[in-house]
Order: C-alpha cells, then structure tokens, then sequence
C-alpha cells in the first residue's frame, strides 16, 4: 500500500460470532479511486483477524487490486457513426 492509502478497520461482535470489516480506499481524485471491501466472520476474534490477513494477502498476491486499477471501460467504437 501506498502513502495515500485510507484504511479503516471494523470489529463487530455479537453474541459468538465476530464480523470484521475492512475498506482500502486507493487514490486521491474523485474519479481515481478504487475500493474493496473485505467481510470475515469467525467465532473468535484471532481468527477473525487471522481470516482478514490471510485474504488480504491472497487478494495481494493474485494482484486483484492491481487488475481493478487497471480497468478501465469499454470505448464504444460506433458511438459516433449515427
């Protein structure tokens, strides 16, 4: 991650069940911005933080951010030829 990298953390916790909620925010610009919002659920709280760590790091190395980075949406090629 880099500097300008916003990341908020969530624990929430109800009767035996723990829900942990984490939001990585890239970019700056209103239309330079990517988002991915991870969910995990565990019995316990190590778990649950140990659920987080190891998708983030799977999402990481299978470069998920990376390829939403870099798409980008399709040019319609006949949108002028009416």
């Amino acid at each position: 991650m880099s500097d300008g990298d916003d990341v908020r953390r969530t624990v929430n916790e109800s009767a035996d069940k723990i829900n942990l909620k984490t939001k990585v925010k890239r970019g700056t610009g209103t239309r330079d911005q990517d988002e991915v919002v991870v969910k995990v659920k565990a019995d316990d709280p190590n778990d649950a933080a140990a659920k987080l760590a190891n998708t983030l790091a799977a999402l990481d190395a299978v470069g998920v951010t990376d390829t939403l980075r870099e798409t980008q949406p399709a040019v319609d090629d006949d949108a002028g030829d009416a």
